[in-house]
């Protein structure tokens, strides 16, 4: 699956302007910085992507560490969406121990992440970071 995200999603994230390296990632958007982290199950093959907003200039903790841009982490952050749980209607894992007769189940679900991506792009623009 590492290498299928690295082939197919991480050259998708650099295009949109994406910097950090996996499985955290961070662009700055104006006032805000988006971020995303690639998260595995230890249970089960599969995988989420979590996305949040932090502001641009970085963030302090609520235990009062601050942080600098490239130190901020999704789950650092009280809101945040897994891509592809809108659609689902339900918090949604990428799904990878089923092995398909025809391609790979890991560019597949690599593929299909990107093609949730609108979802990611909607939510961060809606939700913008908001101190507690």
């Amino acid at each position: 699956m590492d290498e299928a995200i690295k082939e197919i999603v991480i050259p998708f994230l650099r295009a949109k302007d994406f910097k950090g390296s996996y499985p955290n990632f961070r662009r700055e958007n104006g006032d805000q910085l988006n971020l995303l982290v690639f998260q595995f199950s230890m249970y089960a093959p599969r995988f989420v992507v979590e996305i949040s907003n932090c502001p641009a200039n970085g963030y302090t903790t609520s235990w009062g560490t601050s942080l600098k841009p490239s130190e901020c982490r999704v789950h650092y952050m009280a809101e945040r969406l897994r891509i592809g749980s809108i659609k689902a209607k339900t918090d949604y894992w990428y799904k990878f121990e089923q092995m398909l007769i025809f391609g790979s189940v890991f560019k597949k679900r690599a593929t299909e992440l990107l093609d949730n991506w609108n979802e990611a792009e909607e939510w961060w623009k809606q939700n913008p970071f908001r101190a507690n």
